[in-house]
């Protein structure tokens, strides 16, 4: 359709009873003008006015069969003939005909398109200039001959008629206008409903990322207007996954939930609290004075996780990491504060979680030094830079070498020789630590073999786990698959968890030692009695045997404290039926002091350090080559 002012213009909506209800009024109309035609004897415009009537009543029929448009037009063009039949036939410019050609455009232009309503202006003013032309020829001369009265009747009629005719204009104009109120409502209301949830979180109904960094901005601006200090704090839920694991992922939601309410109740109206990912939330402060305020804070939030959630009718207790981050002191800008409150929680978490650390600029070093060895190690397997070094374990009844430990190394082209504690948790976090892991295990189970075929005897093989690895579904058959490829007896294998991988979910890990136990793969705790495991776990975890952690072997001669807590250790996997190995035995005192409390295994520099393959089957060599010799 043609446009107005950009706007596609369309015919008023009409359906067929509007359509019905103007038919009905023009044909009653022109019913009463034939009547008064026919008693003032003027049989010409009776004629004419009862021929409108018959017209009418056929687009009435039409309109019933529902061909309202062809109706519509069927009415307006013998409406339009019908008046001009009428003044021709008629008094001429002075018949009252004329006077409803203003009522029949508005009656096209409300149920017609504006094609037809412009023709039919076009037609109606040829007919006056034709009136007009044959009144000057003298062929049709305009006389006025009706009576007053009559001329009263017929002009009321015209004027009824308009009446009727704007007044459901005017009804239909009210009722579009108010469609379109209530659409205009509706689609705002839709709007703030989509903007809302662009801007919030679906599961707690806080402020998501998005409108989290808005908020920030504005808190920024008003800081620099007010000289106030504004602070980010980064708050994550420490082992959230192990909620979700154990109760189920709707136990998490609804834990989640309580948290977003009792963060929100320890808050000020004005500051915000969102929920920018799984568990983790950020907490916006503005107006402070000064940073002292933000400790008032941090206590409220403390308060929040000292008491139990109930969640499936269960009380659990869960704890947060926090990191801090204050404008302007550590930036003004949106991506650098939230980065830095982001480092500063890792910082929280790697300082024992449950605990919050503030930003400083040292972290910024620590970060690009990890990211620096992420991308050192991942390309590191595929260069040959990673090694496994073997630390013998002595039988310390009789000295003979039971096995060794497998130690990774990684001789960097740059740096040399980098630490496994340095390494190995940048493994952890960028998620390298499965893939190395594999290839530990791997070239371990190559190596223990390799020892087999060289006649060295039947050495056990010790390889540390990450408590990530456990973690996998998968764990169990990855081992079977690496035994069964190289053709090692699982009975040569120990696994070494941490005592931080016994807060993993106990049913699973149950369920997963006691598949690698069928393969006969031992089971050993390292660094014991630095964890927080729940002994009555070690039986049913198919525990094989404890390693005593060096810290308590170091002074096991000079303090009484740690001596008692290893024979402790000692006597307790002994009641267990578990062997004891010591780590870091370093001088011949702690030797004889381990075997006086009935320690079974040692290593440690007193014997030997971490051997490259070579080393380590060439020390195995010369002790076989010494028994050989005594004997």
């Amino acid at each position: 359709m043609p446009a107005v002012g950009g706007t596609a213009w369309r015919p008023l909506p009409l359906d067929a009873v509007r359509v019905r209800q103007v038919a009905w009024v023009v044909l009653g109309v022109f019913a009463a003008l034939t009547v008064l035609n026919l008693f003032r004897e003027r049989w010409v415009s009776a004629v004419f006015d009862f021929g409108v009537v018959v017209l009418l009543g056929l687009a009435l029929w039409r309109n019933a069969r529902g061909q309202s448009t062809q109706a519509i037009q069927l009415m307006v063009v013998s409406l339009a003939l019908g008046l001009m039949a009428l003044m021709f036939a008629g008094q001429g410019l002075y018949d009252e005909a004329p006077m409803a050609y203003p009522t029949l455009v508005v009656l096209a232009a409300m149920l017609g398109a504006r094609r037809l309503t412009r023709m039919l202006v076009a037609v109606l003013l040829a007919s006056l200039m034709a009136m007009f032309l044959l009144d000057q020829a003298a062929l049709l001369p305009s006389i006025p001959d009706s009576p007053l009265w009559v001329r009263l009747a017929e002009m009321g009629l015209i004027l009824l008629v308009t009446w009727m005719l704007v007044q459901m204009i005017s009804d239909d104009l009210r009722q579009a206008i108010g469609q379109l109120e209530g659409e205009k409502l509706a689609l705002q209301q839709s709007q703030q409903e989509n903007e809302r949830l662009v801007q919030s979180d679906a599961l707690t109904g806080l402020p998501n990322r998005l409108l989290a960094r808005d908020r920030l901005e504005q808190l920024l601006v008003q800081g620099v207007d007010s000289d106030r200090f504004v602070a980010v704090i980064f708050l994550d839920i420490d082992n959230f996954k192990t909620v979700n694991d154990s109760l189920g992922h709707a136990a998490g939601d609804a834990l989640l939930l309580q948290v977003a309410v009792k963060l929100r109740a320890s808050l000020r109206d004005t500051d915000t609290v969102a929920r920018i990912s799984g568990d983790e939330f950020v907490i916006l402060l503005g107006n402070l004075k000064s940073e002292h305020a933000i400790a008032t804070v941090i206590a409220k939030i403390n308060r929040v996780f000292r008491e139990a959630f109930s969640v499936n009718g269960m009380d659990v207790l869960v704890t947060a990491s926090m990191g801090i981050t204050v404008s302007p002191r550590d930036g003004e800008d949106v991506d650098v504060l939230l980065k830095n409150a982001d480092l500063a929680m890792y910082e929280a978490k790697d300082s024992g979680r449950n605990t919050f650390r503030f930003f400083n600029a040292h972290m910024n070093d620590a970060v690009a030094e990890q990211l620096h060895l992420a991308s050192g190690l991942r390309t590191a397997l595929g260069n040959g830079e990673l090694r496994v070094h073997y630390q013998p374990q002595i039988d310390l009844a009789d000295g003979r070498i039971l096995g060794a430990e497998a130690l990774l190394r990684w001789l960097h082209p740059e740096r040399g020789y980098i630490p496994p504690a340095v390494f190995i948790p940048v493994a952890e976090r960028c998620g390298l630590i499965h893939e190395i892991g594999d290839w530990v295990l791997q070239q371990a189970c190559r190596d223990a073999q390799a020892w087999r075929a060289l006649g060295l005897g039947e050495l056990m093989v010790a390889v540390n786990v990450s408590p990530l690895q456990l973690r996998r579904d998968d764990f169990d058959v990855v081992v079977a698959d690496t035994l069964a490829a190289t053709g090692l007896p699982g009975a040569l294998l120990e696994l070494e968890l941490t005592e931080s991988s016994l807060v993993l979910d106990t049913r699973d890990l149950v369920e997963l030692l006691q598949r690698l136990r069928r393969h006969g793969v031992r089971i050993a705790i390292d660094d014991f009695g630095t964890g927080y495991s729940n002994l009555g776990y070690l039986r049913r975890l198919a525990v094989h045997r404890l390693k005593i952690d060096r810290s308590f072997v170091d002074k096991i001669c000079v303090d009484a404290s740690d001596e008692a807590l290893v024979r402790a250790i000692v006597e307790m996997a002994h009641c267990l039926n578990l062997s004891v190995i010591a780590e870091g035995v370093e001088n011949e005192a702690a030797l004889q002091r381990l075997r006086s409390l009935g320690c079974e295994g040692g290593q440690g520099y007193l014997w030997s350090q971490a051997l490259p393959l070579d080393g380590f089957v060439a020390l195995v060599r010369a002790q076989t080559k010494e028994v050989g010799t005594t004997s």
